[in-house]
């Protein structure tokens, strides 16, 4: 019943996100501790997507000249959600990482219940959320610790179903400021949402913003951190 009234509010408050157009989140990334460069979260507009009105929001990561050298990752990915309930309806991914290199263009039709991936067709049987939309879509709701919450999340041309737990709470220092955080982790029966991540936690502020401050993936060779240094918005044109 309380997780029924969370969503019942969150669909209810759908038109008021405590995002808006032109909010630009700047994350320093580390790896291992050692600064490794930038990351970014943004939402550029509205666009129609399959007679659908959505978000258009953009990721991006990079690393800095010094690790260039060993290790030159430049990636984009522009995820197109729907405007109120912030599942994904596109998703186009331009990954440059070392040597591999992938464009990854995927578009969904949740009337005809399928998906084209680049030229397959995979079939969908619901609402899903790629990883980068749910960082929006978590923001809309009420998180208290202890919450326990079930998604579907579509990579890699599969449907992954997964849960997610609020654990607890922490204070986190960043250079946009010290925020009180609850702390967010997905899991999914040993499986990870991102390509080659393993463990994962999301700090979101405890306010009315819900600000995803911290990001942190546990991988095979270490760990990758993702932490908030600037929040800058433009106006809406």
């Amino acid at each position: 019943m309380r997780i029924a009234i969370i969503f019942l509010l969150a669909i209810l408050n759908g038109q008021s996100h405590p995002f808006q157009i032109g909010e630009k989140l700047i994350y320093s990334a580390s790896f291992n501790i050692i600064p490794s460069g930038v990351a970014t979260l943004e939402i550029l507009g509205r666009d129609t997507i399959n007679n659908n009105s959505t978000f258009h929001a953009k990721f991006t990561a990079s690393t800095n000249p010094a690790l260039d050298r060993l290790y030159k990752l430049r990636d984009r990915v522009d995820i197109w959600m729907d405007e109120t309930d912030l599942y994904t309806h596109q998703l186009k991914k331009n990954l440059r990482e070392g040597k591999y290199h992938k464009n990854i263009h995927t578009t969904i039709y949740y009337d005809a219940s399928f998906a084209i991936v680049n030229s397959d067709t995979v079939t969908i049987t619901g609402p899903v959320r790629d990883p980068y939309s749910l960082f929006y879509y978590l923001r809309t709701l009420p998180l208290s610790v202890g919450l326990l919450m079930e998604f579907t999340s579509f990579e890699n041309k599969k449907s992954t179903p997964f849960k997610l737990v609020v654990t607890g709470r922490e204070t986190v220092k960043t250079l946009a400021g010290t925020f009180n955080c609850l702390v967010v982790k997905p899991f999914s029966q040993g499986k990870a949402l991102f390509k080659n991540e393993g463990d994962m936690q999301i700090w979101f502020s405890d306010d009315e913003k819900r600000l995803p401050v911290q990001i942190q993936i546990k991988m095979k060779f270490g760990s990758m951190r993702l932490k908030l240094k600037e929040i800058t918005n433009r106006k809406a044109d």
